[in-house]
């Protein structure tokens, strides 16, 4: 029975916490979107794995097995997925570059149906990078806290997404951007790759917005 026991347990280990998830990812040195890519699935795909606290074990294996990765090996492979995938080119932004940008007419972004068989993803290279969240988070989710924001937030807390902006990412390519507010009404912008390090959508979307 002893046996049996020790090949439940490697059978089904406990499943890592979607902070667990993001939290590993994190350590190993990579980024949820170079992860993504890895695996070919969409970040927004990954994004609703790491926040299923009942996802299949092979997800928690692959997370365990990915390498560690130098500083300089994370910026590298940051750098091959923009070079793979590089954003569509869109409208220069007016002005300092770290302004949002304020188009004339609205951006519309075309995304891919959704997701609705991870056996077989579509390709990666079909969504705009700084788009990633669109369609996915809007105004009214939530989005829990997987790691201390600052003095912003802590770790559990819960925001809620109260604005969308297009903005202007670190390369100057177009990205959404979404305004978080904390539960004592504090607010704070984040773009992609904070949310990728920052937050897991809840999958809750509070009405009224």
């Amino acid at each position: 029975m002893d046996q049996v026991n020790i090949g439940l347990k490697l059978l089904r280990p406990p499943t890592l916490t979607p902070a667990e998830f993001k939290h590993l990812i994190r350590r190993k040195g990579w980024r949820m979107a170079d992860v993504a890519l890895r695996w070919n699935v969409r970040p927004e795909t990954l994004s609703r794995v790491a926040a299923d606290a009942s996802r299949e074990t092979r997800w928690d294996d692959a997370v365990r097995a990915l390498p560690s990765l130098l500083r300089r090996e994370r910026a590298a492979v940051t750098a091959a997925r923009l070079f793979l995938c590089p954003p569509r080119p869109r409208r220069s932004p007016p002005g300092h570059p770290d302004h949002p940008l304020t188009p004339s007419a609205p951006t519309v972004v075309a995304l891919p149906a959704p997701w609705q068989d991870e056996e077989e993803p579509e390709p990666y290279a079909s969504l705009p990078d700084g788009f990633r969240y669109q369609g996915y988070v809007g105004l009214g989710s939530e989005l829990a806290v997987i790691s201390d924001i600052g003095s912003f937030v802590q770790e559990g807390a819960v925001l809620l997404v109260v604005d969308v902006r297009l903005g202007v990412g670190s390369d100057g390519e177009a990205q959404e951007e979404y305004l978080c507010e904390s539960a004592h009404g504090h607010t704070l912008w984040l773009d992609p790759e904070q949310m990728d390090d920052w937050v897991v959508f809840t999958g809750k979307t509070r009405q009224g917005f």
